[in-house]
């Protein structure tokens, strides 16, 4: 009976190709945690500027901001009031 030989190259290769899969991965681990922070810090960044936006626009369309644009264009408040019926005829022809 032949007794069987060690061969330590096997477990170099192996040691060695398992090393460099754990390098590897811890690379690509860390690369996606760095993207993720960008992408969670743009988020917040967004999240505050469609916050400011919503409040320019609740801001531009308040009673106060109508009025006070509509005197820069030059609409004045009206002196009288006509208000008209439905059964008057306005715009009939004779």
């Amino acid at each position: 009976m032949k007794k069987k030989t060690f061969k330590p190259t096997i477990f170099w290769i192996l040691g060695i190709t398992l090393m460099a899969s754990f390098v590897y991965l811890t690379v690509e681990t860390a690369t996606s945690g760095a993207v993720l922070a960008k992408t969670e810090s743009r988020e917040a960044a967004l999240v505050q500027e469609n916050s400011d936006l919503k409040d320019t626009v609740v801001r531009a369309s308040s009673l106060n901001g109508v009025e006070k644009k509509s005197v820069e264009m030059g609409f004045v408040k009206p002196s009288k009031i006509l208000y008209i019926n439905g059964s008057e005829e306005v715009a009939k022809l004779p």
